[in-house]
């Protein structure tokens, strides 16, 4: 024993080489359970240190479960070792290898986007035209004024006061939703997950836009929803095809975007949505509203989302800051019945227990002292401008799209299968999402989403000509 304690080249404390050592010589047989191990003095002697490094040492092996102290005796070996950290002889050649952990990915494309000089992402806002001094100034204040308890110590997780109170009032002054009870999440990725666990039982099914928000999808299918696809036309989702589907088999919900559909921006008729509801009450299904762009029209006011008008109380309507802040503040919400807030708290403080309440109370302070107003009024104006910047540089290249009422991209067919469209761009420098990612059915068509809200119009204009340019070479290789 005292040669292969000697041989032990373990880094790290000494204590822990002697424990190293000792535990090889467990596992490889080489000491066998119910051996009495020399005394702590002739070890210390044989491994050339001091005594209280070899029981610090030999301490960790008990704890462990290798060995046991006897009274007067000094430490044996266990009778029996551990199993889980025996070696064993290899049973195949493949007994070495890593091993291959069996996982359920959620169906969502999430590889990063490449970088290449142009990309056109379909909501990002202009980061570079955020007030930061403006509002990092109410992160200040914030930080100064509130009690590190209040700040950093557990909240509720449905938002603190301060910013509940201030989107209730926000809502119901800019939106018209007035009914339900506000709670605060991290984005509406996580609203519309989670309501989605809670609404949706594994293998019931879902109803949502043919063309929809890939994130959103990813999360009702995570929560074992079967999706059916609703075609989208000019008007929005075509109701006489849910009506169908209603009848056809019992469905646990119904979710869309109207104001701005994602990702064709068509905005959905009054007509529609009055039809959208008289099916919910007929077929007894809720609604899952997703209104992520509300403040971004520029014709007219916004029409009122789905939420303003539901005497049922039968519509969740979930909203986010990611595109009037930032991304990355992660500042979401959800308006729900009240009979499905406080489940929807309760699963919340499961998944992520509370949001971040500094930015809470930032936001909230810059929404009541008129900040995030003027920002978005500013906003409006520079995106409709490179709306029509866009616009104006895909007519001129007769290029077949229709102009949205608002939003933060546009949805424009170039003739060509996406796929295509997609290699053949990235070959100019310019990055393209393929319209696989929207489509339920995971099929190709030849129209693709462009955003224009973070590019300047410079950068607009370079980039539709290497899009247009693409187009073409794409067509002249089929």
């Amino acid at each position: 024993m005292r040669e292969l304690l000697l041989r032990s080249t373990s880094d790290g404390p000494q204590y822990r080489s002697l424990a190293d050592a000792l535990r090889q010589a467990l596992e490889t047989g080489q000491v066998r359970p119910g051996d009495l191990l020399p005394s702590t003095r002739e070890l210390a002697a044989s491994w050339g240190v001091h005594r209280h490094t070899v029981m610090t040492a030999l301490d960790e092996l008990v704890a462990e479960g290798w060995l046991v102290a006897e009274r007067g005796r000094g430490y044996r070996v266990v009778g029996e070792l551990p199993t889980a950290f025996t070696r064993v002889a290899p049973i195949s050649d493949k007994s070495s290898e890593t091993y291959q952990w069996v996982v359920s990915a959620p169906p969502l494309d999430a590889k990063p986007r490449p970088s290449l000089r142009w990309s056109f992402p379909s909501g990002q806002p202009d980061l570079r035209l955020f007030p930061k001094d403006e509002y990092f100034a109410e992160v200040r204040t914030v930080l100064r004024t509130v009690s590190p308890d209040m700040l950093l110590g557990y909240q509720a997780p449905g938002g603190c006061d301060e910013i509940v109170e201030a989107l209730a009032l926000y809502l119901r002054r800019v939106r018209g939703v007035t009914g339900g009870e506000v709670v605060v999440t991290h984005g509406s990725q996580e609203a519309i997950y989670l309501l989605a666990r809670l609404l949706v039982k594994p293998g019931q099914t879902v109803c949502v836009e043919a063309l929809g928000y890939p994130p959103a999808l990813a999360a009702l299918r995570t929560a074992g929803a079967k999706l059916v696809g609703v075609p989208i036309d000019s008007e929005g989702l075509r109701t006489d095809v849910l009506e169908t589907a209603l009848a056809r088999e019992r469905v646990a919900l119904i979710y869309l975007t109207p104001l701005h559909q994602y990702p064709t921006t068509v905005t959905m008729s009054m007509a529609r949505r009055a039809d959208l509801y008289r099916l919910a009450q007929k077929y007894d299904v809720p609604i899952l509203e997703d209104d992520y762009d509300h403040e971004f029209h520029y014709r007219s006011r916004p029409v009122p989302p789905l939420k303003s008008r539901d005497p049922d109380g039968r519509i969740a309507y979930v909203s986010t800051f990611s595109k009037i802040l930032y991304p990355a503040a992660r500042l979401g919400f959800a308006v729900v019945p009240p009979g499905v807030a406080e489940p929807l708290r309760a699963m919340k403080r499961i998944v992520s227990r509370q949001n971040d309440t500094v930015t809470e109370r930032a936001v909230a302070a810059w929404l009541s002292h008129g900040g995030l107003e003027r920002h978005l009024r500013r906003m409006r104006r520079v995106y409709a401008h490179r709306l029509s910047v866009m616009a104006d540089a895909l007519e001129a290249a007769h290029v077949p799209f229709t102009r949205p009422d608002g939003g933060m991209s546009l949805w424009v067919d170039f003739g060509v299968p996406s796929v295509q469209l997609s290699q053949a761009a990235a070959a100019l420098d310019v990055h393209i999402q393929d319209s696989r990612f929207y489509r339920v059915d995971g099929k190709d068509s030849t129209s693709v989403r462009i955003g224009f809200a973070s590019s300047t119009p410079e950068e607009i204009a370079a980039g539709v000509d290497r899009l247009v340019r693409a187009s073409v070479k794409s067509a002249a290789r089929r």
